[in-house]
């Protein structure tokens, strides 16, 4: 599992332990999509799998 999160002037890749469930990262993914300049319907596709808390 893996978030790869691209800038002008980076890129950041996020490797996630096997252990880490899918949805876990989902929500982490759509947090981030809140403030990313992304088209609207990939940002509301992210932000819909966002309904467990991260802990």
């Amino acid at each position: 599992m893996a978030i790869d999160l691209i800038t002008r002037d980076e890129n950041i890749r996020w490797l996630f332990h096997a252990g880490i469930g899918n949805v876990q990262v989902e929500a982490l993914a759509a947090v981030l999509a809140e403030s990313m300049t992304i088209p609207d319907v990939e940002r509301d596709a992210l932000q819909r799998r966002r309904h467990i808390p991260i802990g």
